[in-house]
């Protein structure tokens, strides 16, 4: 019986450390175990990765504390996807592991109740409470707008994220009267505890039973090949226009695989297609759990433990779900596979897509990309024969692809008058689609009254004091708001700078509300972006309302543009198509891209056929003209050589290094001596650009320098990542970040 135990705790230190294992707990310290170690003066929770017969040469280990589960927490896969993880993005086998778990399953303390603050008076009548506070306790007066904007209650938690504060100025709330807190029974059934109507499986059209059937034979010789063989991992790259019935793929796969003893997990990007996509998999599964980043710790937990018992045929989660305890996996769905949601921003930095693909491998099973608008990578990896690619090449159901009009919004600029991003062809085309009881849907990705507030004397725009952006302004609040800091203030009667006056400049989605309920009186209008989708079960609830028909028009961010069904949806209409297309980001093209043919693909869906409005300032670009015609393979003919000759992904990999400071000349002392270490002597196959300034230079009060690795294939990103490895720990107050090919370089 092994005596000692490897164990890697959750800390950016490198490898793993030897404990010895006390008698009392012989036999019971297995491998996914969590024990309590004592490491660096301090008591750590770790998981066994490993159990050894004698120590390492040289070493004395410590007794392990003691053993904090009763049966392993990690399965075989896990642990070595865990390890992968930590190999491919830098971070430590630690760290990797401790993201595979939910924050109760780790603290042991699942509670059946969530902690809720709630507004003592109407949260209507918050105005004046809210405008005492300013400027004495800005961050008391922010989380108070915030939650009377929510309806007077909130989980804690909740709103400590969305206000960016601690628990502090929540507590003064309370303390002074304006709040109190209050513990509520946490549902453990969220998302499931509707009654669904069951139905059966779709007749398939040719190119659906192709696809099925294609995977289904995949899924067999994973199956029998098992774990690590030549089977196993197999990715397929299902390429279909949008409304072609890549979900009814989905359903009749997955059905197989559950057939066959096995589990299916499905990742979707947006915590917003959620709702859908769960009522559509309980239409066909009996047995379905959900894991996202909405639901409370005691939820998320019971979820888990439901998934590792083997009471769940049907996964259905964001992007870490990819972890999810599934006993014996068959199949990964990845919805929208070039969403970049599913990148993970923290550390761990995985991408869930390549995540996929290697616990798929590990397991004897098979990933499956769904998509309309392939990224990039994946395009490529189909062409070199890494992914297999299956085709949906039309439209299901009567739906065929709608009328595109595009406007050229400098054409209307220049006509005179009062210039509004409503312009007379969309206001006609939302009026023809109205009186036809259709709805309308309104993209803008961009939230907000106005993005800018410009001087009119020195043309300065207001900047935050922390962050090297514009300061938002938000109407209904009476503010202006930084989108990365959350510092926000009454918007001022002149410039800071000059004294001139200030002009708001632009649109974001509450502007567009705001005339399109002046301008329809008639019509229920709804908006959904991160300011209105706040609250638990805000994002079910409008796109119940809107499926109803008691929304006729919704207008929001991107998470309407993608993955909803809607039959009864007549126009679309993208009010500025070009809003991100000229920023400083190799995918700024690709992203315009994507987010058009999305939302083309949202109407069309139904037998009335529709309807879609582009509006943008440069509508020859190629990427909005493919976008429109959602002719994807002609804008890779044309943006594929143009990575190639740059050297940028798919034709290479990146390493993003940001290095963190409070003053501008240690980050930027850092990023020298980093880029000093890199080229001294070069890495081969890396190139290493800058160190410069970051696109955005300052955020939350800390400047920004970043250097970025060329690097011309796998390995080359491996020795980039040992040559940085003991270099970017915390010096001073420099932090250092390293991200493995980002999908953002703001």
């Amino acid at each position: 019986m092994s005596a000692f135990a490897r164990v890697a705790p959750p800390l950016p230190v490198a490898g793993t450390f030897s404990y010895a294992i006390p008698p009392e707990l012989a036999g019971r310290v297995v491998p996914g175990t969590r024990v309590q170690v004592p490491f660096g003066g301090r008591r750590l929770a770790a998981v066994v990765v490993g159990l050894d017969d004698a120590p390492p040469p040289g070493v004395s280990p410590k007794p392990l504390l003691r053993l904090l589960d009763d049966e392993p927490v990690a399965s075989r896969d896990i642990l070595e996807l865990g390890a992968w993880v930590a190999g491919v993005t830098g971070c430590s086998w630690g760290e990797a592991l401790d993201a595979t778990l939910p924050p109760a399953v780790k603290t042991g303390r699942a509670t059946r109740s969530i902690e809720e603050i709630v507004l003592v008076s109407d949260p209507r009548l918050a105005r004046p409470q809210v405008e005492a506070l300013q400027g004495r306790h800005e961050k008391q007066a922010r989380a108070l707008r915030i939650l009377a904007e929510r309806g007077g209650v909130a989980p804690v938690r909740e709103l400590m994220d969305q206000a960016h504060v601690s628990r502090s100025p929540l507590a003064s709330l309370v303390a002074a009267g304006l709040c109190t807190l209050r513990h509520v029974p946490a549902s453990h059934d969220p998302l499931l505890g509707r009654d669904v109507a069951r139905t059966l499986p779709l007749a398939l059209t040719p190119d659906q039973r192709a696809a099925r059937d294609a995977l289904v034979a995949g899924m067999a010789r994973a199956f029998e090949s098992g774990p690590g063989g030549p089977g196993a991992g197999r990715g397929f790259l299902l390429f279909g226009v949008t409304g072609s019935g890549k979900t009814e793929v989905y359903l009749q796969t997955l059905a197989e695989c559950v057939a066959r003893g096995r589990q299916g997990l499905v990742l979707v990007p947006e915590i917003s297609l959620t709702p859908q996509t769960v009522r559509r998999f309980r239409e066909r599964f009996e047995r379905v759990a959900v894991l996202h980043s909405h639901l409370t710790d005691a939820e998320r937990a019971h979820q888990w433990r439901r998934i590792r018992r083997g009471e769940a045929d049907v996964v259905v989660g964001a992007r870490s779900a990819v972890f999810a305890p599934v006993p014996s996996l068959g199949l990964v769905i990845l919805d929208e596979e070039h969403e970049t949601t599913f990148k993970q921003q923290n550390v761990p930095r995985y991408h869930a897509r390549e995540a996929a693909l290697e616990r798929t491998r590990l397991c004897g099973a098979i990933t499956v990309l769904g998509t309309a608008t392939p990224s990039l990578e994946a395009w490529h990896a189909a062409q070199d024969g890494r992914l297999e690619v299956l085709r949906l090449h039309e439209r299901l159901g009567g739906g065929r692809s709608p009328e595109i009009v595009v406007v050229d919004l400098k054409v209307e600029q220049r006509r005179g008058g009062r210039f509004s991003f409503l312009t007379d062809p969309l206001r006609a085309a939302m009026e023809d689609a109205l009186a036809r009881d259709g709805q309308v849907l309104l993209f803008l990705n961009r939230r907000g009254w106005s993005p800018v507030m410009l001087c009119g004397r020195c043309r300065q725009s207001l900047r935050c004091p922390h962050c090297s952006v514009s300061m938002t302004v938000h109407r209904r609040a009476n503010r202006v708001i930084c989108h990365y800091c959350g510092t926000e203030r009454a918007p001022p009667a002149q410039c800071p700078q000059c004294a001139g006056p200030l002009h708001p400049l632009g649109y974001g989605t509450e502007k567009v509300e705001e005339e399109v309920r002046q301008g329809f009186l008639h019509a229920s209008v709804a908006r959904m972006d991160s300011d209105t989708m706040s609250g638990r079960g805000s994002h079910e609830q409008a796109l119940a309302d809107f499926a109803a028909g008691r929304t006729s028009v919704l207008i929001g961010t991107q998470m309407i543009a993608k993955g909803l069904d809607f039959p009864n949806v007549l126009l679309v209409g993208v009010i500025c198509a070009d809003s991100a297309l000229f920023l400083p980001d190799y995918r700024a093209a690709e992203r315009t891209f994507q987010l058009l043919a999305q939302v083309v693909g949202r109407t069309g869906r139904g037998p009335r056929g529709g309807r879609v409005v582009v509006q943008a300032f440069d509508p020859r670009h190629v990427a909005i003209r493919t976008g429109v015609a959602q002719d994807y393979e002609a804008f890779v003919a044309h943006e594929l050589p143009l990575r190639r000759e740059a050297g940028y992904p798919p034709f290479a990999r990146l390493v993003r290094v940001v290095l963190h400071a409070p003053d501008e000349a240690s980050a930027r002392a850092r990023a020298a001596a980093l880029a000093g270490h890199l080229r001294a002597p070069p890495v081969e196959d890396v190139d290493v650009l800058g160190p410069a300034p970051a696109p955005i230079g300052r955020i939350a009060g800390q400047y920004r320098w970043h250097l970025v690795l060329k690097c011309a294939h796998d390995a080359a990103v491996g020795a980039a990542l040992a040559r940085l490895a003991g270099q970017v720990a915390p010096k001073g107050k420099v932090r250092v970040l390293v991200d493995v090919d980002p999908v953002g370089m703001l």
